[in-house]
């Protein structure tokens, strides 16, 4: 079973009988253990699935009630991770994530299938209080438990000094090869391909780059969200925009709407028009507008052609990634290109979702745009992207104060896209976060996988395969359409890689740049 989902396969009785089973709930009676149950999230974990990912940061605590995860530590420049630990039935892990916001040291994956209550500060707080205090004083058993363990392996047992630990080694020997390979490692080269066929890419000329933000001039999240206003100006991609422009002057938009709708959804924002303006409250709508078809046909083509021209006239006035034509057109082409491939996923996985995948892809990176207009020099920066950059999200955080995926949220919100498109937004970079519309996060999250390894994404591709194969989204899938339960992943994974390079002159053949 999946993040986010009770179990379909055993009832709450049984599940009750497994927690009676589990040390840390030793003392709870069969109420405590339902109302537990209830405020939890029970999770049924295929084999080889990431749980906690390296680098990311979570409130949420987990309890193995049945199966078996290993701990693994990536060390630089080495392809495979380091096992660090195995944890068994009844074991607990990211305890320290549940009292404070810290990022995880390591990775903790499913060696086997298992099943895992997954907890949240937030969901523990609404429970009854006595619950609340029989949970937290359990919690604090194991973590002063756990404390006093690492202070005898410092200390030794015998009051001798204690041989390193695995991750003491593992740590040693990262800063080590680090050290070692600092003088001598070349300089980045400079990746400002501007067309991309599969994995293959063109070089890119040298360039200069604007001074890179500074990490103390960063702001928090309080202070950054009232600077994103629904109604500010965004850059549209100025092919788009050319064509959209020379088809209206003709006359052409009136009697071509299959055409007008396919150039819309060519580019983020102008598609959010559109759906901003169906659901204004001129046009009274009971139920939210989500496709940019049925947008025109609510308002009709007369008044989208309104919107276009002042949305397009507007953006004259701004300027994506302050002038890097590279980035704007890995970031308008990486939209399209994850959007359609998502779309490619759904059939081929044959999985019902009332969302419009494509939408949800065009639009998961919209926060860049906000965060582009805070902090204009900070995505020139992949033109030649650092190690420090390896990491989009952690990045964003550090030098500006907030990932693209809560600012593109603020917006979202403001504007009135339905709640699909937030949570695709918010969690594309996290599936396991995902409570509500995890199918199109899971989705959403797998195509940007995928366009990555082909070339399309900021920056040089940062994943692999095995990436691919890993992300947790395969369980939301598994979760919600039994049929693929069944399916080896990382035979699907290399299928559908295979299939993608078969039809990937379609995919990017009529993208406009």
């Amino acid at each position: 079973m999946a993040p986010g989902k009770k179990s379909k396969e055993i009832d709450l009785d049984e599940q009750i009988e497994f927690l009676k089973k589990v040390s840390f709930f030793h003392g709870f009676d069969d109420h405590e253990l339902k109302q537990f149950l209830l405020v939890s999230k029970w999770l049924r974990v295929p084999p080889d699935t990431v749980i906690i990912k390296e680098g990311t940061t979570e409130r949420a605590f987990y309890i193995l009630v049945k199966g078996q995860v290993r701990v693994e530590k990536r060390l630089h420049g080495k392809a495979k991770p380091i096992q660090l630990t195995t944890l068994t039935t009844g074991d607990c892990f990211g305890e320290m994530a549940l009292v404070t916001e810290i990022k995880r040291t390591a990775d903790v994956v499913a060696s086997a299938e298992s099943f895992i209550l997954r907890v949240e500060p937030e969901i523990v707080s609404t429970s009854n209080v006595f619950l609340q205090l029989k949970f937290y004083k359990r919690f604090c058993e194991r973590l002063v438990a756990r404390l006093d363990l690492a202070n005898k392996r410092v200390a030794g047992r015998d009051g001798e000094e204690a041989k390193p630990s695995i991750l003491q080694k593992v740590l040693s020997d990262e800063v080590q090869a680090q050290a070692e390979e600092e003088p001598a490692r070349p300089p980045v080269k400079p990746n400002l391909g501007t067309e991309r066929s599969g994995k293959e890419q063109k070089a890119r000329p040298t360039i200069t780059l604007p001074p890179m933000p500074d990490k103390e001039q960063r702001q928090t999240p309080a202070k950054l969200h009232p600077r994103v206003h629904p109604e500010a100006v965004f850059p549209v991609n100025p092919a788009v925009a050319a064509e959209l422009t020379a088809m209206m002057k003709g006359g052409a938009g009136i009697d071509n709407t299959r055409r007008l709708a396919d150039l819309i959804s060519l580019d983020p924002v102008l598609s959010c028009r559109v759906i901003q303006t169906a659901n204004s409250p001129f046009f009274r709508r009971a139920n939210m507008v989500g496709t940019v078809p049925l947008a025109m046909v609510i308002i009709g083509v007369k008044q989208v052609q309104e919107v276009l021209v002042d949305t397009i006239r507007a953006a004259k006035s701004s300027q994506a990634f302050s002038g890097f034509t590279s980035v704007s057109r890995d970031f308008w082409q990486h939209a399209v290109v994850v959007g359609r491939i998502a779309e490619m996923l759904r059939d081929v996985i044959r999985i019902n979702t009332s969302a419009d995948l494509y939408l949800c892809g065009l639009l998961h990176d919209l926060g860049m745009l906000v965060l582009d207009g805070i902090s204009p020099n900070f995505y020139p920066q992949f033109c030649q992207p650092s190690e420090e950059l390896r990491d989009v999200v952690r990045a964003e955080k550090e030098y500006i104060g907030v990932d693209h995926g809560q600012a593109g949220v603020w917006l979202a919100e403001g504007i009135g896209l339905p709640q699909p498109y937030l949570d695709v937004m918010h969690f594309h970079h996290q599936p396991e976060k995902a409570t509500t519309n995890p199918v199109p996060v899971a989705m959403i999250n797998l195509a940007n996988i995928f366009a990555s390894l082909k070339g399309v994404c900021l920056g040089e591709p940062r994943v692999t395969a095995e990436d691919a194969a890993r992300s947790f989204s395969w369980a939301l899938i598994q979760e919600y359409h039994r049929p693929f339960q069944e399916v080896s992943v990382p035979q699907f994974v290399n299928s559908f890689s295979a299939e993608l390079d078969k039809t990937w002159a379609g995919i990017t053949g009529d993208i406009l740049l």
